[in-house]
């Protein structure tokens, strides 16, 4: 049973009385499934997936915290190596991570992300970004070869 699509702001936009068809059902739980089973899906369970293999399956000689560091190197490696998620989130991972984990407490690892020398380079990155969005770098070209005329 086809609805109209009608202009009219006060007409549902779902129809209100539906009679369910198992048939087409099934097919949009089918359809469904396969939209939500993909590779990208796949690559972004993997990381997790290994680093769970890798915690229950993997002794090492010395403390748990070395294991657990293998298991997330093992997860971002994933991630990195797949592309699943964007890079900066694949960067960024380990700040929840080691916590997560064991590893490494939340300041010990957001200290080492924010180095005095990587908060200049960062800076000046940014400073780049800026310069080039506002083409500063082309008026001072043009400026500098025109004022030797």
């Amino acid at each position: 049973m086809d609805h109209p699509i009608s202009d009219d702001p006060k007409s549902p936009l779902l129809p209100l009385h539906h009679d369910p068809d198992p048939i087409q059902q099934s097919q949009s739980f089918l359809s469904g499934l396969k939209s939500t089973l993909t590779l990208k899906t796949l690559f972004v369970l993997l990381g997790p997936l290994l680093c769970t293999i890798i915690c229950l399956c993997v002794k090492l000689d010395g403390p748990v915290a070395s294991r657990n560091m293998l298991a997330v190197l093992v997860w971002v490696f994933a991630w990195w190596f797949t592309e699943a998620v964007p890079m900066p989130i694949t960067s960024m991972s380990p700040l929840f991570l080691f916590p997560l984990f064991g590893i490494a407490s939340a300041d010990d690892v957001a200290h080492s992300y924010m180095d005095d020398v990587i908060a200049l380079v960062l800076g000046s990155f940014i400073l780049a970004l800026a310069v080039e969005h506002y083409n500063i770098h082309r008026r001072l070209a043009l400026n500098v070869r025109f004022s030797n005329l």
